[in-house]
This record gives C-alpha cells, structure tokens and sequence, in this order.
C-alpha cells in the first residue's frame, strides 16, 4: 500500500472509561492450585491462555468428546442442513452403544431437537452415537468429519475415534485444544441454550410418561454467569470439564482434565474461573461490519466508500492495568475501482509489553470506475459547488 495521505486518528476514550483513575500497573494475584492432570483457563472471546498446568498433556476426555458433537450438530443447523424439527431414525448400532443412555429403541424415530438434550443434558452415549450417524451418514464418516474440524481449528493434540467419548486407546485430547473447541462453541448461542440447561423433562421414557434429565454440570446452578459447557467421566480419563462462564462482557473457558473427584472437578473449574473474572476482562476492539471511516473515490461510480473491520477482534486487560492507546490509519481517498474488501487502512494497538495488533480496515462494498459521461457530471458538480 502507498503512504498513507491521511485520516489518522489517536483513540484513547472509549477504552478509558473503565480504568478512570487507575494510575499504577499491578500484578494480578496468583492462580489457584489445581488437582487435576491438566488444565487450561482462557479469555473465551480474545483467545489469551490466563493459566495452564500440562495444557498440551494427551488424555482420555470421556464425554466432553460430546462438545465436538454437539458443535457439528448446531453448525450443520445453522447451516441449513439440518433442522431440530427433523425425525431421526433409531439403528441398531445406536441402540448397542453402552454406558449413559437416553435408552433409544432401533426402528423409533426422535427429532433432533430431542437429542440434542439427550446429549447436552443426559449426556447420553446413544443420542449422540445417532445424531452423528444421522448427519454425517454413519459413524465412521462423522468420525472423519471430528477429525477433520480438529485440525482446521488448530486441535494438535487431539484424535477422535467415536462420537461420545467411551475408551478408546486412539480417542484422545488436551486441555488447550479443547479450550480451542471451546472458543468457537460458545460462538453459537444455540448450542450455549442447550448446555445451560440444568433439566429436562421432554423426552419420552418409552412408558408412556417422559425422562428427567439433569445436567451433570451442577455449577450451572452454583457459578454465577455458568451456561454450558460439558462433563465427563470413564475410569480412564477420571473427572474432567469444560466449563464456561460470562459476566458483562467478559467471558472465561476453564478445562480440567483428570481431576480426582468429581469435587475437585467443579472446585478446579470453579477457582480458576473466579481467578480469571477478578483479575481480567475483556474489551471489544472492533466490531465485524463496524464503520471505521468514509473514504473518497477519485473516478469512482460513487462518490465513496465505507471503511469497514474486517473481524471481530477482543483485548484481555488486566484488571488494574491502563489501557494502551491505539491509533487509526485510513486512506483519506482512493482510485477507483474498489474491491469489495480492499484494505483501506487498520488499526493498530501496541501493549507495554510490545506486542502490537493490528486489525485490517477494508472496503464495505466495491465500486465501479466512472463513465466519462459520470465523470464529467462530477467534474462540473465540483467546480459549480
């Protein structure tokens, strides 16, 4: 890109506000102690890792493997290919699958709505096994389509070999990668809807009557802000969690894998949320969509364009630290044509530390080079004005 000609604008104002007066930087206190094999805390909307203890550990994870399940269920609605409202036929293979169960039927026919609760809040192996038959065509190829999200989300440490979390020596994960699944899950308010529910009393019992389900997660009923995410438990992989939390605008992910005790399970996830809500929160840096400035198009169809970010971008800040200052540099006018998506500038915020972000600024829409007939309308528009 050329020199910037100049819209530059210094921004300190509107991330002030929550720090008036705060004249002095302090370390946060120190974390918790934590029981469990592993574990990781983040800020779920800005990615920033607060605490870790053997975070890239490998290790059974039981049925918190129901997280990835539940995330290619809800993407899949959202992406039109399936709707809750859908009958899902009952297999064999579903009705096989052992340990918790929401006790399905081969040949009976449950909307996906229905097992979506069965996996959310009975955390039943046997929903799950057939709602990830249903969307993917059977469990190998949902299986292959667990994998193949892993690794486009970054999951290194992780291999799925089922979709609900029964031992299996190759069916296995880490504390920061599930953070990382975690990170975009809570993305999806429909799938927050469903774990934040503490029971259910929808599904038919096969008896005429209806299940009761309750959520193993019992700090949804404790921990102020807790609305998801998921438990587990084999003996293999011990007492393990995702939990997740939000309160204003801040957001922490807390995963505890290994954990002696259920107990020590909910205390692990339960202190380090609480570490990380009195010691940090989040501010929004830029809005996806947001307008960023106007920029003038020389020989353009149009006059203008707006300038836009191009994502949404979020900053961890410690409690009692200042916030730096940021500052904005745009393209005061441009040639045309335009792009859609163009970058016409950014925005840059440089942390005491030095590291410095920088989020793209870029063309709303496209535009057009003008006709010589537009042109000219302009020319004559500007020099009578």
């Amino acid at each position: 890109m050329q020199r910037w000609p100049l819209i530059v604008l210094w921004v300190m104002c509107v991330l002030m506000v929550p720090f008036a007066g705060v004249k002095a930087w302090a370390k946060p206190m120190s974390p918790p102690p934590v029981s469990a094999k592993a574990a990781e805390l983040v800020d779920g909307m800005s990615g920033r890792v607060l605490y870790a203890k053997d975070a890239n550990r490998r290790l059974p994870i039981a049925s918190v493997t129901k997280l990835m399940t539940l995330y290619l269920a809800v993407r899949a609605i959202q992406h039109k290919s399936l709707s809750l409202h859908e009958s899902v036929p009952i297999s064999e293979e579903a009705y096989h699958v052992n340990g918790s169960q929401i006790w399905l039927e081969p040949g009976e026919r449950l909307s996906v709505d229905h097992l979506l609760r069965g996996v959310a809040i009975g955390s039943a192996n046997d929903a799950a096994y057939a709602l990830g038959e249903y969307i993917a065509g059977s469990e190998n190829a949902f299986v292959e389509d667990m994998n193949q999200t892993a690794e486009s989300l970054g999951m290194k440490d992780t291999h799925f070999a089922n979709p609900h979390g029964l031992s299996d020596p190759n069916h296995y994960s880490s504390a920061h990668d599930l953070a990382l699944l975690a990170e975009q899950a809570i993305r999806m308010p429909l799938l927050l809807h469903y774990t934040g529910m503490w029971e259910d009393r929808s599904i038919r019992n096969g008896k005429g009557g209806t299940l009761w389900l309750i959520n193993h997660n019992r700090l949804l009923r404790q921990f102020p802000g807790m609305d998801g995410l998921k438990t587990g438990y084999t003996n293999e992989a011990g007492y393990c969690i995702i939990a997740t939390a939000r309160r204003l605008d801040t957001r922490m992910v807390a995963v505890v894998l290994g954990a002696p005790s259920s107990r020590s399970r909910f205390q692990d996830a339960a202190s380090l949320l609480t570490y990380g809500f009195q010691n940090y929160h989040t501010i929004r840096l830029a809005r996806r969509g947001q307008i960023a400035a106007r920029v003038s198009v020389r020989r353009g169809a149009k006059r203008q364009v707006l300038a836009v970010y191009n994502q949404d971008r979020y900053l961890t800040v410690e409690r009692n630290e200042t916030t730096p200052a940021f500052i904005i540099r745009v393209e005061s006018s441009v040639n045309a044509p335009v792009k859609p998506g163009q970058e016409l500038g950014h925005m840059a915020l440089t942390r005491e530390n030095g590291q410095i972000i920088r989020i793209p600024i870029v063309a709303q829409s496209g535009v057009n080079r003008a006709t010589w007939i537009k042109a000219a309308w302009h020319y004559l528009w500007k020099i009578a004005g």
